[in-house]
């Protein structure tokens, strides 16, 4: 397929998962997915679009901030999750999607006050950022969210 043959293609998929509610975009769909695997997942719901300090309200009421990295599968690379420029929300869950198959790698629900912590101040993006490295070594008082979220997502088809 020549590359205008996939863009139209992309464009296309990017209009049947809005149809099916499954991005909110036109944005490389990563983060949308994401979002929208942590609501079915926390059986909550999306916050408005013109929310900045969290992106899903669980069903108990927890604020949920969802950050999301698209990785290759052994790849060594440094990746930052984009940056947290406020700190309104209960905890965070971090994804980490197979950039593959967008299978969940790993997801993690960290609360706020360990992202917080852990994350590094950056002047150049006006926020704090945490890596991926930091997500794999682990958080105190973090839950490993991954099943719960692989589970959702199988859900969603």
């Amino acid at each position: 397929m020549s590359i205008r043959q996939l863009l139209t293609l992309y464009s296309r998929i990017l209009t049947e998962l809005i149809r099916r509610g499954v991005v909110r975009s036109r944005n490389a769909p990563a983060g949308d997915l994401a979002e929208s695997v942590v609501a079915n997942a926390y059986r909550g719901h999306l916050a408005p679009q013109s929310e900045k300090s969290w992106d899903v309200r669980a069903a108990d009421g927890t604020l949920l901030q969802v950050k999301c990295r698209v990785i290759e599968p052994g790849s060594r690379r440094t990746a930052v999750y984009s940056p947290i420029r406020s700190w309104n929300f209960d905890a965070c869950v971090f994804v980490i999607l197979d950039s593959v198959t967008y299978e969940v790698q790993q997801a993690v629900e960290v609360p706020v006050d360990q992202v917080k912590a852990a994350a590094r101040e950056s002047s150049w993006v006006a926020g704090h950022r945490v890596t991926v490295g930091q997500v794999r070594a682990g958080f105190d008082g973090a839950v490993d969210v991954t099943d719960r979220l692989r589970e959702a997502y199988g859900a969603m088809d």
